[in-house]
């Protein structure tokens, strides 16, 4: 597996745990409420799953501009 594969896999494996915690969190009792700290856990995946596709995009796009120049 590529380094490129391994950041798109780990990003969003990342992200699917916020998702399904925040689910998990939102339907267990008190049924309806999400706690602060399953909040930011969330928001820290989003980011991080954010920054490392960015960054993956950002350096393909330098490359491929890069070998048409």
């Amino acid at each position: 597996m590529k380094k490129s594969n391994v950041q798109v896999v780990v990003a969003i494996v990342v992200l699917a745990t916020g998702v399904v915690l925040s689910y998990v969190d939102y339907f267990s009792p008190p049924s309806g409420e999400i706690a602060a700290s399953v909040l930011d856990y969330l928001r820290h995946t989003m980011f991080f799953a954010g920054s490392v596709l960015g960054v993956k995009n950002y350096v393909d796009y330098r490359i491929c501009h890069k070998k048409e120049g």
